[in-house]
């Protein structure tokens, strides 16, 4: 998976902005597949309770369905329907996300799963940091080969799947449920209900901002006109090679600290890190600012994955990871279209002004949260 992390991230749309001289509304579709496919966990999490499978079963499951779509966009180069093609397999992998937390909550102890999760995830972060170095530079002066590239994640997502086969059951199978009873609890649950708001001011602001880092490294009206090889590693290897670096530290810090604490700090660091980015010119700044959104996006890793194993009951967790990620998936689908839609009207620095202060009421509102938790770490 650290192989394909690459793709809706960085490459996919570089391919479009650079080889298919996308639209903005294909720009803005393919920025938002994988978080709008959030959307949908509800769904997959619905019928693996229904058919008694284990998490592991379906999530091997959906990445083979993703590696079929994206050996088809690497064998059929249409522009329409490579767009079609990716988005969709990246929107099935987001699927996953309950799931995924669901199996780590049941094998990783409370008092160190924070750590354990970053040393898993630091594999997954340096596979991507490696990958996407030596795919920027395979690329760079010869994009034409980038259907070799596609077909990489094809093969990458068949692997992931035929693993997650094998991931032995535990924890016995799901209680079976209605398909939306996991949003009856944002009524019931006023901590959630509010983490939930402050989520989405903070998801809102970053995801607008994501998708035009390649934008503004990649389109030469902003005056950059860097290589194929400068801007995955700008957008890539730098902020990977960070998180590799920060994710354990990031994951002690979720078992020791309370969470908002811990969560205030990390929206402090994306909101800096918008501000850098987007205010600098030179590749020297660019790669500090790089790094910069490496050390929030770690953190944001931890936090993201794992929160809801802080308050969920054991058996509801996998009900409130399915309505934080629907949630990440509302802001993932819009959060792109809104920022491509404002871009044809305002300044990317206004935007940038815009998510900076999107993030400040997010941060704001989890101060209040934090007194609000009272006893609850």
């Amino acid at each position: 998976m650290g192989i394909f992390e690459s793709a809706p991230s960085t490459f996919l749309l570089l391919i479009l902005v650079r080889w298919f001289d996308g639209s903005n509304l294909e720009k803005s579709l393919m920025a938002a597949a994988y978080q709008s496919g959030l959307l949908l966990t509800p769904l997959p999490l619905f019928v693996t309770r229904r058919l008694g499978w284990a998490p592991s079963e379906s999530m091997s499951m959906l990445f083979g369905s993703a590696s079929f779509l994206y050996l088809m966009a690497a064998l059929i180069p249409d522009r329409e329907l490579f767009v079609a093609l990716t988005s969709v397999g990246s929107l099935i992998v987001a699927t996953s996300s309950p799931l995924l937390t669901t199996m780590m909550n049941s094998n990783y102890p409370a008092q160190s799963r924070g750590y354990i999760y970053s040393q898993n995830n630091s594999i997954k972060i340096g596979t991507s940091a490696v990958f996407g170095g030596l795919a920027g530079l395979a690329l760079s002066g010869r994009l034409e080969h980038f259907r070799v590239l596609i077909a990489l994640y094809a093969a990458a997502l068949g692997w992931a799947a035929a693993l997650m086969w094998r991931v032995p059951r535990c924890g016995g199978a799901l209680a079976p449920r209605p398909l939306l009873s996991c949003f009856k609890h944002i009524r019931s649950d006023p901590l959630l209900r509010d983490t939930l708001v402050a989520w989405m001011f903070l998801g809102f602001g970053n995801l607008m901002m994501q998708p035009l880092r390649v934008e503004y490294l990649a389109n030469r009206a902003y005056g950059l006109d860097l290589s194929e090889m400068q801007i995955a590693l700008l957008v890539s290897t730098l902020p990977l090679v960070a998180r590799l670096c920060a994710s354990p530290v990031w994951g002690k810090l979720f078992d020791r600290m309370n969470f908002f604490s811990l969560r205030i700090l990390i929206n402090v660091c994306f909101l800096l890190s918008v501000l850098s980015f987007f205010s600098s010119s030179s590749v020297f700044w660019l790669s500090i600012a790089a790094v910069a959104f490496g050390l929030s996006n770690s953190g944001g890793d931890v936090a993201w994955s794992l929160w809801v194993t802080k308050f969920a009951p054991h058996d509801l967790v996998p009900d409130y990871m399915a309505v934080h990620t629907f949630f990440t998936g509302i802001r993932g689908l819009l959060a792109p279209i809104t920022a491509f839609a404002l871009l044809d009207i305002i300044p990317l620095s206004a935007l940038m002004w815009l998510s900076a202060a999107l993030m400040a009421v997010a941060t704001v509102q989890l101060f209040f949260i934090r007194g609000q938790a009272g006893s609850k770490k």
